[in-house]
């Protein structure tokens, strides 16, 4: 069982206490929320695929969780959420709200109680009815005098932490330079995305040297333009530096990572279909074609830097390998190529959906 939590610190720990043999913590935000973090919290945690959410209405001090709670059902709607209200009473207009969202698990014991046990119980039985949660709900939502409609967009996103490859025919043709565009053109669309280095020729510790990089996210990265590095040591002989940062990159709770793997050979060809998405970086040049034929598996998308559309057509034509041209752009953290990575990432990009609600109306 995959379980975020909101929840103010001793109550996580009774929390975790009750996870220990049970499940396993994918997001955690610990300590009180002022109005203007609350829907930054959720929105964090509709980030992540968990099959529980557990809330500790002690960390709020205002409405605004209940229009977080219903932006996270929106974004969630097959998490179970499991609130937590230590000695509140029927009749406490929060929680009416909440039950009229939908949400039905409602532990509401004494705050000197044994939460570990209750939240175990809650976890191993089935969701709560409306039945159970009724004596709690008035029948009227905050704010039910207002009801007005609008447009809700609802965004179908992919699960987990989205993985993109990149790779490259040979040296100096523009892997490391095609990495840090994407995951710069991330997080412009407002995205955290981190670049993981895996190449033959470490470069990314220089850079960061070079642009005086501060310290990013978690140990061990650089935050360069809105995104975070992980160079590869030259100390480092064993394994892949993916491998190696799971851990620092579920911390950071990244929602992209790219990961600059150098020159194609056998080792990294595995690596590309472990990826969410691949992509192999090559030279439209007539005398390098024989590049592109080699090495290219038709599962991976074609990038050719520094190519007219003509020369991809050329190529496509007589080689009948297709691609994608990217003009010329000196700084990867530039903007020019945007409209070109939007569609290449398409596929693995949030895609929208409109429709229309009435919000502020009993649910019952």
């Amino acid at each position: 069982m995959l379980v975020s939590l909101i929840a103010g610190k001793q109550m996580a720990e009774q929390i975790k206490e009750a996870l220990a043999d049970a499940g396993d913590v994918v997001f955690e935000h610990n300590g009180k929320l002022d109005s203007e973090s609350v829907k930054e919290a959720f929105f964090s945690a509709s980030r992540v695929s968990a099959d529980v959410l557990i809330v500790d209405l002690d960390v709020f001090s205002g409405k605004e969780i209940i229009s977080a709670l219903q932006s996270f059902r929106i974004a969630r709607p097959n998490t179970r959420i499991i609130i937590i209200a230590p000695d509140r009473k029927p009749g406490d207009e929060i929680i009416s709200s909440i039950v009229g969202l939908g949400i039905y698990d409602i532990a509401a014991e004494g705050k000197e109680s044994n939460w570990s046990e209750i939240i175990k119980n809650i976890l191993i039985s089935p969701p709560a009815t409306y039945a159970q949660a009724a004596r709690w709900h008035t029948g009227q939502l905050l704010n039910a005098s207002i009801q007005t409609r609008e447009r809700v967009i609802i965004e179908e996103r992919p699960a987990g932490i989205v993985t993109i490859a990149v790779s490259a025919t040979a040296h100096g043709i523009g892997c490391t330079h095609t990495a840090l565009s994407m995951a710069s053109f991330l997080a412009r669309l407002g995205h955290s995305a981190a670049v993981i280095e895996d190449s033959q020729r470490p470069v990314f510790s220089f850079l960061c040297s070079v642009l005086k990089a501060k310290e990013g996210k978690v140990d061990g990265s650089y935050v360069v333009h809105g995104i975070d590095i992980f160079p590869i040591y030259e100390s480092k002989d064993n394994g892949w530096n993916y491998d190696m940062l799971l851990k620092k990159i579920k911390a950071g709770q990244y929602e992209y990572v790219v990961r600059d793997l150098g020159v194609l050979d056998s080792a990294r060809r595995r690596e590309m279909y472990r990826a969410d998405i691949a992509f192999v970086v090559a030279s439209a040049a007539r005398w390098r074609w024989h590049e592109v034929i080699d090495r290219i598996d038709s599962d991976f998308d074609v990038i050719y830097p520094l190519a007219l559309e003509s020369d991809v057509e050329e190529i496509s034509f007589y080689a009948g390998v297709k691609g994608t041209a990217i003009p010329y752009c000196l700084n990867p953290f530039g903007r020019d190529n945007d409209s070109v990575f939007l569609k290449l990432l398409a596929p693995v990009l949030p895609s929208k959906k409109k429709k229309k609600s009435l919000l502020g109306i009993s649910l019952f």
